[in-house]
C-alpha cells in the first residue's frame, strides 16, 4: 500500500519534475520518435492510485487517436498491432478505447501490502517513453495507413523465404 506523498518522495529523489493534484501526480518525458497528437516529442503521464492505494497506475492519456471515421481495415490494422505490442511487452501494455478512438500506454503495478520503492516507480516510469519510442512506427504505420506490424513468426518467415529466394 502506498500514499501520494510516497510517490512524490520517490520522483524528488530521482530529482523528477512533476506537478501534483489530491488525485494524481503529471510529469513528462522527452521522446526521440514518440510524436504526441500536438506535435511534441513528449510523453506526458499520469500517476494515480487505486484500492485504497494497493494498485500504482501509471498512463500515457491522449498517447495517440484513432480516427472515429477511420475505415475497418485501419482499425483492424491498429487493433492487431496494439494486441502484438501488448504480445511483446511485459509490464506495459496498450489501451484503446473503441468510443472515442483514444489510445493510451498503462502500467497497473499491484502492491498489495508491498511498499513502492523508488527503483521500481522509476522503471515503470522510464519504460513507458522507451516503449512508446520502439512502437511509434509500427503503430502509426497502423493508424495511417492501416498496415499491421508483422508478428516476430511473420518477421521469421519472410526471412526464410528471402533466403530461399536469393540466387
Amino acid at each position: 500500500m502506498t500514499t501520494y506523498d510516497e510517490i512524490a518522495a520517490c520522483l524528488d529523489a530521482e530529482q523528477l519534475i512533476y506537478r501534483r493534484t489530491d488525485e494524481r501526480i503529471r510529469l513528462g518525458f522527452v521522446t526521440e520518435l514518440y510524436e504526441a497528437p500536438d506535435g511534441d516529442h513528449s510523453l506526458e503521464l499520469v500517476i494515480s492510485l487505486q484500492d485504497e492505494g494497493e494498485l500504482v497506475r501509471v498512463l500515457a492519456p491522449g498517447a495517440y487517436y484513432f480516427p472515429r471515421k477511420g475505415s475497418a481495415r485501419k482499425l483492424a490494422a491498429v487493433q492487431r498491432t496494439l494486441n502484438q505490442i501488448n504480445w511483446e511487452t511485459k509490464i506495459l501494455h496498450y489501451e484503446m478505447d473503441t468510443e472515442d478512438g483514444e489510445i493510451r500506454l498503462c502500467i497497473d503495478f499491484p502492491l498489495e501490502d508491498g511498499k513502492l520503492t523508488t527503483p521500481q516507480l522509476t522503471r515503470m516510469l522510464r519504460l513507458m517513453p522507451n516503449v512508446a519510442d520502439q512502437c511509434h512506427l509500427g503503430l502509426r504505420q497502423a493508424i495511417d495507413d492501416g498496415i499491421a506490424q508483422p508478428t516476430e513468426a511473420e518477421l521469421c518467415r519472410r526471412l526464410e523465404r528471402f533466403a530461399k529466394d536469393r540466387p
